[in-house]
């Protein structure tokens, strides 16, 4: 095997970076100028609240690889604490500061 790695990985690194390419241009570039039906249109705007759901609430309900409660319900509640006024006021800041200060009072009460 040369310094520079095998024939295999560098044809997988170039695979990936041509699918990537195509996945973000089929966006860009093939609905560029177009409209989308209301459906879709709809779909892609909840497409980054839940992407960004699917990536917090395992770092915030697991611990280690497993569901611990134990120790971390302080920001389990500092983050139901913060959605549930992001839902009723929106805005990002405030929830962001909200939770925080909730999840820092919980942890700091037991």
């Amino acid at each position: 095997m040369s310094e520079w790695g095998s024939v295999n990985g560098w044809l997988a690194i170039a695979g990936l970076a041509i699918g990537t390419f195509l996945i973000r241009y089929s966006f860009i570039g093939f609905l560029a100028g177009r409209r989308l039906s209301p459906l879709a249109e709809r779909a892609l705007q909840l497409a980054v609240p839940a992407i960004f759901a699917a990536l917090v609430i395992p770092l915030v309900v697991m611990h280690n690889g497993e569901l611990n409660w134990a120790t971390r319900y302080p920001h389990a509640i500092g983050m139901v604490a913060a959605g549930v006024y992001a839902w009723w006021r929106g805005g990002m800041l405030i929830p962001i500061i909200i939770g925080m200060a909730v999840m820092h009072g919980v942890s700091a009460l037991r």
